[in-house]
């Protein structure tokens, strides 16, 4: 391996922290934070362990700065769409479709190591869908409410859980349940009329344009 200046100069700090960068995710995601370690990082990302350690931190830093690069990504597919059916859909899809990698990530290092207080304690995605639950909950008439309403958030927590739990065990799930021969395709567009129903049986509010998917 060429010493770090050498390949810092060669490729710019910029390039090198990304390169870092991309090869934690990749790790994390495969492994799960727990068992990643910033040696294991700077061997894949081809630079010593002092210049991980130099140019991002420690650890959980690092997962930190994957987390802030990837904040918009999933958002970005319904950044002002005010249909939370709609936003929710294409929220899931393009995790699943565009990032899964990213939504692996997530679901691998809640279940092995990482608190959430050591993430970046906010993800957009998440809080505009419980904005726009909350909205639609607020909206409902006396009519729609009952005493046994849940808590929006509760709801959404619920949702993200199965897209999280879907991108971590997808591969395990389907043959267990005896399923083998469903396409990608096919899973996900399944995947998006259980959401859909979720939020339609458990979110009072939503008025008639709400419940037809995109």
């Amino acid at each position: 391996m060429t010493n770090d200046g050498q390949q810092v100069r060669g490729r710019g700090r910029d390039a090198t922290i990304a390169a870092i960068l991309e090869a934690a995710e990749e790790l994390f995601s495969a492994h799960g934070f727990d068992v990643v370690t910033v040696r294991a990082i700077a061997e894949r990302a081809g630079v010593s362990h002092a210049l991980v350690h130099r140019y991002l931190g420690s650890k959980a830093d690092i997962f930190r700065a994957i987390l802030s690069r990837n904040q918009g990504v999933m958002l970005a597919a319904a950044p002002d769409n005010p249909d939370l059916l709609a936003t929710a859909n294409l929220i899931m899809r393009e995790g699943l479709t565009n990032h899964r990698r990213y939504v692996r990530l997530l679901a691998d290092s809640a279940l092995h190591g990482l608190p959430y207080e050591q993430t970046t304690g906010r993800f957009a995605a998440v809080d505009r869908l419980v904005e726009l639950a909350e909205r639609a909950a607020a909206a409902a008439s006396s009519d729609e409410r009952t005493d046994e309403d849940l808590d929006p958030r509760f709801v959404i927590a619920c949702v993200v859980a199965l897209v999280l739990g879907w991108a971590a065990t997808e591969s395990w799930v389907l043959p267990a349940a005896g399923i083998r021969d469903m396409d990608e395709a096919e899973a996900i567009d399944g995947l998006e009329r259980v959401i859909l129903g979720i939020l339609r049986d458990n979110l009072p509010g939503l008025d008639s344009s709400d419940r037809t998917s995109s």
